[in-house]
């Protein structure tokens, strides 16, 4: 049923909606520049607007937004007279029945919430009802659709609405909303990480972190309630099946559907997805929103890890054949995409090519006109002389050169260079950058002609040791580069070099990839300079694939090998198996059992008495076998039993259940019993 029409001024007796409004009123926060254009449609001076469309994914905050904006017109003697769409549905008659208040009221407000129930209707509205509601309306309309494109093409209906896509929560306004719930300040940034600012997670991820006074993750029942809710029906597999791609890769093109669809259905969900109110268009293809990507990904890797695996091989394997045939136009772009699949690496590392939340930044090729910024940015970050290295460069090279700009001002805020050097350059003393790079060429092979290598040289804005690689601006771009080259020019790629400072930090990440530390240091300052190589010469394209296949923990199809796990899956699953310990039927539907078979009690039994091999896990080995193995028991009872005091037991607990998860999956990975 509809909310009922609420009058302002009117005299009653305070009543629990009053005091359930009050309090949302105190939990609201955020939407600052929304309120501010209702705050001037309600003023109506000639340019301010009648009619604000609101969209965006399910629980980003549109209910929640509406209900404020009713209060604000409230508190200024206007009526809000509600449509819920749900109720509406289809029929113009109930649409307008609901909203017929609106010409009895004085300056009234339209609130029209879950448009998207009754879209069917939008032509009506702005043809038929809209131009009949008195002049000094203001109306709001909220849906999970983007408008239809009309709204701003009529000359009429242009100067009079605003469409607004409503966004995630700044990060301060998500610390906020989680202060005003009570989750603990140490809690703040997992929970920040998991919800993006997206309103609906954090509350839902809140609820669940209050009862945590340590670590916490989002479990299937959080992702699985926030799906729920954002997801509409899905019509069939076919679009199942494009969920799931959209939820593991960066850009979903319809070449990718086609890993799993026929071409008639991979264009048909292509263009179902493009319609969906949580994915937008970008440059390479279609693009979830962060949380809804993030929340579809892990809902399939819990509801079938085979399948989830079966997927993430398919398209690596389309991905790294692709980079191979992409003309020199969309090589990059093919090769960065495949880049964001390692960050479902097994490991547990930091993923140095994770793509970077740099969204309003876009690359362009150096032209002499940028040699001022380019060199004033090389000069603010590495001084004189590193800036007369640069310089040396934009003289010789100048196409190695990309620029990383703000696409609101363009405003050139990084730079990166790609050397190309080949078996004629003689100038290696001129940068000292390129004596490890020299050091190892003089040891291997000499190249030959046509033959070169490439080294990544400049890195500016420089990471620090407090970021990891991607975190500096366009080094996942940067790194596309390459990693295209290195794929489509075998023949004549003999090596490549990355010269980074806290090399030590990011070379464990790297190796996963075939890199290791050069030799020699370069002498470039007081900061931890080095260089990692990655020599191609004998090494199949692939061969490497292979590589990089085993070292994040993925199987091929078709080769009979259990599927792979995430390392986080992998965990999980132990820590299930611990807490079902006694329970024959969940032992036996545990992933585990894919890898282990009925020799999952064993396994574990077996890791964690060799816990004891290492005196100082003794007692985190003792927690874990008194918790768990000897008898059904609360921890409390755990704890008094080993005479320990409840917070050390905990402490001994979390220590000793990480340490059992390393041990297995060292195990796993080694393929040791």
């Amino acid at each position: 049923m509809n909310e009922p029409t609420r009058r302002a001024g009117a005299a009653r007796p305070r009543s629990m909606a009053d005091r359930v409004r009050r309090l949302r009123r105190q939990g609201f926060v955020g939407r600052v520049p929304e309120r501010r254009t209702f705050s001037s449609a309600l003023r109506g001076g000639p340019d301010d607007p009648r009619l604000v469309l609101l969209h965006g994914p399910g629980g980003i905050g549109k209910s929640a937004l509406l209900r404020r904006l009713a209060d604000d017109a409230e508190e200024l003697g206007r009526t809000a007279v509600w449509v819920h769409g749900e109720y509406a549905g289809s029929s113009a008659t109930a649409f307008a029945e609901a909203a017929a208040p609106v010409w009895d009221a004085d300056q009234p407000v339209l609130l029209v919430d879950g448009f998207e129930h009754c879209q069917v209707l939008e032509t009506w509205l702005r043809e038929d009802f809209l131009p009949t509601v008195p002049e000094d309306a203001v109306v709001v309309v909220a849906g999970r659709r983007r408008p239809d494109p009309q709204w701003t093409l009529d000359p009429g209906w242009r100067r009079v609405t605003r469409a607004i896509a409503l966004r995630p929560l700044t990060p301060w306004e998500a610390t906020h909303l989680l202060d005003d719930r009570g989750v603990p300040d140490s809690l703040h940034a997992a929970v920040n990480r998991f919800a993006g600012g997206h309103p609906l997670a954090l509350c839902l991820a809140a609820e669940v972190a209050l009862g945590d006074d340590a670590t916490w993750e989002p479990g299937p029942d959080v992702i699985e309630t926030l799906l729920a809710r954002v997801i509409d029906r899905v019509p069939s597999a076919a679009h199942e099946y494009g969920l799931r791609v959209c939820g593991h890769v960066r850009h979903v093109t319809a070449d990718l559907l086609r890993t799993g669809l026929d071409e008639r259905d991979a264009l048909a969900v292509f263009g179902w997805l493009a319609e969906l109110p949580y994915v937008e268009t970008g440059k390479h293809g279609l693009v979830a929103h962060e949380q809804v990507r993030e929340a579809l990904d892990a809902s399939f890797r819990w509801r079938d890890p085979t399948a989830y695996a079966e997927l993430h091989v398919r398209l690596w394997r389309h991905l790294s054949e692709r980079v191979t045939t992409a003309s020199e136009d969309t090589a990059t772009a093919v090769a960065a995409e495949r880049l964001y699949l390692y960050r479902y690496g097994a490991h547990g590392l930091s993923n140095p090519f994770e793509p970077p939340p740099t969204e309003n930044l876009f690359e362009r090729q150096y032209t002499p006109d940028l040699r001022a910024e380019v060199l004033r940015l090389a000069r603010d970050d590495q001084g004189e002389r590193g800036a007369r290295l640069v310089a040396y460069w934009l003289d010789r090279q100048p196409g190695a050169f990309s620029v990383y700009c703000r696409a609101d001002d363009l405003a050139p805020v990084g730079f990166f260079a790609g050397l190309r050097l080949g078996p004629d350059f003689d100038d290696w003393a001129r940068d000292p950058a390129l004596a490890p790079v020299r050091e190892h060429l003089d040891r291997t092979e000499r190249m030959a002609p046509g033959q070169y290598v490439v080294v990544a040289r400049f890195m500016v804005p420089t990471p620090s040791d407090e970021t990891r690689l991607y975190e500096a601006t366009g080094v996942h771009l940067h790194t596309a580069h390459i990693t295209s080259a290195n794929l489509r020019e075998q023949g004549g790629l003999v090596a490549s070099f990355v010269v980074a400072t806290y090399i030590d930090v990011l070379a464990p990440g790297l190796e996963l990839f075939g890199y290791r530390l050069a030799r020699a240091v370069p002498e470039l300052g007081d900061q931890r300079w080095g260089v990692v190589v990655h020599d191609w010469r004998g090494l199949p394209l692939t061969e490497w694939l292979d590589r990089i296949s085993a070292a994040f923990g993925w199987t091929s199809q078709g080769s009979g090998a259990p599927p792979a796990m995430p390392r986080r899956g992998f965990d999980e699953a132990v820590k299930q198996a611990l807490l079902d310990w006694h329970d024959d039927g969940a032992i036996a539907a545990n992933p585990l059992t894919r890898l282990y078979g009925d020799a999952l009690r064993a396994t574990v039994t077996d890791a964690v008495d060799a816990l004891r091999e290492d005196p100082r896990s003794v007692k985190h080995q003792r927690v874990v076998r008194a918790t768990y193995f000897d008898r059904r028991t609360t921890q409390e009872a755990a704890a008094a039993r080993l005479g320990l005091p409840y917070g050390t037991y905990r402490r001994h607990l979390r220590t000793g259940v990480q340490e059992l998860c390393d041990a297995l999956w060292d195990r796993q990975a080694t393929g040791t019993s």
